[in-house]
């Protein structure tokens, strides 16, 4: 008995100390994750309080201005997530809001006199800088901050400028805290709970309060750094059913080990010891499991948010140069969206081996999810060094990947932070490279760029520049000319080409090649091929209505929105709309659009010939597909390169070139249009090459809408001026 006492007393120490090993791996779990959600809630709140820093920007800009006050407040709040509505106070006052419905009792409030909000207004105006009002509750319910950035009017410098107003945002809590998935915890059975205490008096106010109790024995907390001070992010996790479990499971165990020691002292003495290692090996497979990304097996985003203060350490204590170098694969969505998130997977296992293989032993490579990747470079000599890595990276990505029988080519686009120049503190550097790896794509992808403080204000002109061209297509600031097509055996203009010009209310009439490539790089190019062709319809409809003679209207069409697979519902909506037949309009595709996917365009193409449309090929001659190809393709038109037809007076290989192609296309029953003829002598000569229409100075340049409307059908090719 005394041996079975013995033994069941060093159980229940085991099952005790076990116990407090599992709380308190339960608490290292619950810290991680309390800092790593404190991280996100922090980087939400501070994209939301941009909000005031664009607007206030963006009044600097028009030089306060406030017309479009409504538009750049919608525009801001589209763009960034958790703004409930945007004020605007010159000389403190609130004069205007967005939206206004349900906020009109905040007019005419003096934030400079107000009892509550005066004091911080002062500060702001003092000290040029943002403040943060909050959080409040709200009478509807919720809690709210609002961020409030001080506006002045120019003046020697910014801290002797004179005070204008101030830009707000009403920031909603509760969903902006949601996004970062916070209440997902909370459906996993955490308790969760956020609150602040005011520096001027005791009170505590709950602004996140816990579904469930918090328990004390897992309760962990984590700070919330923000301007108006510190915010306490609290969590817990219910285990007593856990540890009830444990203590039954680990007490029958030690009964059922007491009575088998009883026979063998040899049990007695060294089954503690099994249970105890036991333990530790669970708490270490814990451990690695919170801290490793599952498909490759690399760090991930929460070991990096964990452990980035020991390397900041470690890069001083060194005393040498340091690296975070931001990247992602180019284009690999199209992976899987068209084969498959299975196969998308297996590339990113194979990219995560190379780069093992190829990053240095005391550099730091984590998966921060999706396609994206970080290597901490925690040791370099100099930047050439950091630069070298990231040529590596580069290299390696770009080999052929095989999975299964298919082949997969790869690039990638780095964005470089150097630590400490460029900070010390993980938001700041991911910030920093995001906006250098955005540069990198805009110069082309597959290649890398060193952050630079130039960068940063690009980031803000072009996002401005991205509001500017949304608010252009959505206020009808875009304008169509028109380059007449005539025939040229009987001297009429049968068509014209529409080309979309914009007119801006600052800078003028903009070409199209200031604008076309910001569209495409900020998403917007669908909606704006979308406007060409309603106003090409619009302005069909309104030659119609004048009774002038009809054309053929030519629009372009980018590869985006040849794979748009909206496009076909689109223009028939627009045929039906307004009451225009199909062989009215004709589409201009260029060769590189279609080598895009083959497939896929002529498969749309083949839908919108059924409508009476007709296709043209555009800039022909000067891609890469065939003649042979044209055969496959439902296309009307083929419209011959200015390059051909400029030098075709006097260069014999042009002369050869152009014949031949109109004698290829006219055996494919294709008619053909020669571009940019700008001389009396071009025109006969394509005339005598059987060509069968063209376009270019000599008739006329792009033309507004209204003197389009006034050009003669029939042409008086011996009068011109050109001829």
């Amino acid at each position: 008995m005394s041996i079975f006492a013995l033994i069941s007393a060093l159980g229940i120490y085991f099952i005790t100390l076990s116990n407090t090993n599992f709380i308190q791996n339960q608490r290292l779990m619950l810290s991680s994750i309390a800092r790593s959600q404190a991280t996100e809630i922090e980087r939400s709140l501070s994209l939301s309080f941009t909000s005031t820093r664009i607007l206030a920007h963006q009044l600097s800009l028009t030089d306060k201005k406030l017309d479009h006050f409504d538009s750049y407040a919608k525009n801001i709040m589209q763009s960034i997530p958790g703004i409930d509505s945007m004020q605007l106070a010159p000389g403190g006052i609130i004069e205007h809001i967005y939206p206004l419905e349900g906020n009109e009792d905040a007019l005419g409030l003096d934030v400079l006199n107000h009892p509550k909000y005066s004091e911080a207004a002062y500060t702001a105006i003092k000290n040029h800088n943002m403040i943060m009002i909050g959080p409040l509750s709200l009478v509807q319910g919720g809690s709210a901050v609002i961020s409030r950035m001080p506006i002045y009017e120019a003046a020697q410098g910014p801290k002797s400028s004179e005070f204008w107003g101030f830009a707000s945002a009403l920031i909603m809590l509760t969903p902006l805290i949601n996004n970062t998935g916070i209440h997902e915890l909370e459906n996993e059975g955490y308790a969760i709970k956020i609150e602040r205490e005011h520096a001027d008096s005791n009170e505590i106010f709950q602004f996140y309060n816990p579904i469930k109790p918090l328990n004390p024995d897992t309760l962990v907390q984590a700070g919330i750094g923000l301007p108006t001070g510190t915010w306490t992010l609290s969590i817990s996790n219910d285990i007593s059913s856990n540890i009830i479990t444990r203590t039954f499971n680990m007490l029958l165990i030690t009964i059922l080990l007491a009575t088998a020691c009883s026979l063998s002292l040899y049990h007695i003495l060294i089954r503690p010891i099994e249970l105890q290692k036991e333990v530790n090996n669970k708490t270490l497979e814990l451990k690695e499991l919170a801290f490793k990304d599952p498909l490759t097996d690399l760090p991930n985003r929460r070991y990096l948010n964990d452990h980035f203060h020991q390397i900041i350490h470690q890069i001083k204590e060194n005393q040498t140069l340091g690296a975070f170098i931001y990247f992602d694969l180019d284009n690999f969505k199209s992976i899987n969206d068209t084969i498959g998130h299975d196969v998308g997977d297996k590339v990113l296992v194979e990219v995560a081996k190379r780069l093992s293989q190829h990053k240095r032993e005391q550099d730091i490579l984590i998966r921060l999810g999706g396609d994206e990747f970080a290597i901490v470079v925690t040791q370099a000599n100099s930047v050439q060094d950091i630069k070298d890595i990231a040529q590596e990276i580069l290299s390696s990505t770009q080999e052929i990947i095989h999975i299964g029988h298919r082949e997969f080519k790869q690039s990638t686009s780095l964005g470089i932070t150097l630590i400490p120049e460029h900070g010390s503190q993980i938001l700041e550097l991911m910030r920093c490279a995001d906006v250098a790896l955005y540069e990198a794509k805009r110069r082309g992808k597959n290649q890398f760029v060193v952050f630079d403080e130039a960068m940063r204000k690009q980031s803000l002109d072009t996002h401005a520049e991205e509001l500017a061209l949304t608010k252009a297509i959505a206020e009808d600031q875009l304008i169509l000319h028109f380059q007449p097509q005539f025939d040229l055996t009987l001297n009429t203009v049968i068509g014209a080409e529409a080309l979309v010009r914009w007119n801006h209310p600052e800078k003028g009439l903009v070409f199209p090649d200031s604008f076309i490539p910001l569209a495409e790089q900020s998403g917007q190019i669908l909606a704006l091929g979308n406007y060409v062709i309603r106003k090409s319809f619009e302005y069909l409809a309104h030659r119609e209505a004048l009774g002038l003679y009809p054309i053929l209207l030519h629009i372009n069409l980018s590869s985006l929105q040849l794979n748009d697979p909206n496009l076909v519902p689109y223009v028939r909506a627009m045929i039906q709309q307004f009451n225009i037949p199909g062989h009215y309009i004709g589409f201009e595709i260029t060769e590189t659009t279609l080598l895009t996917d083959l497939k896929q365009a002529k498969k749309t193409l083949e839908y919108l010939k059924a409508m009476g449309i007709c296709i043209a090929i555009d800039d022909f001659g000067t891609g890469f597909s065939s003649l042979g190809q044209l055969k496959n393709l439902p296309v009307d038109l083929l419209k011959i390169d200015r390059s051909f037809v400029w030098d075709l007076e006097n260069d014999n290989d042009d002369r050869m070139m152009v014949e031949a192609i109109i004698a290829m296309a006219h055996k494919l029953d294709i008619l053909v249009i020669a571009e940019g003829v700008e001389t009396r002598a071009q025109l006969e000569m394509l005339e005598s090459f059987h060509c069968d229409l063209g376009q270019g100075y000599f008739i006329s340049r792009p033309i507004p809408q209204d003197l389009f409307d006034q050009f003669p059908e029939n042409i008086e090719v011996d009068q011109l001026a050109h001829a």
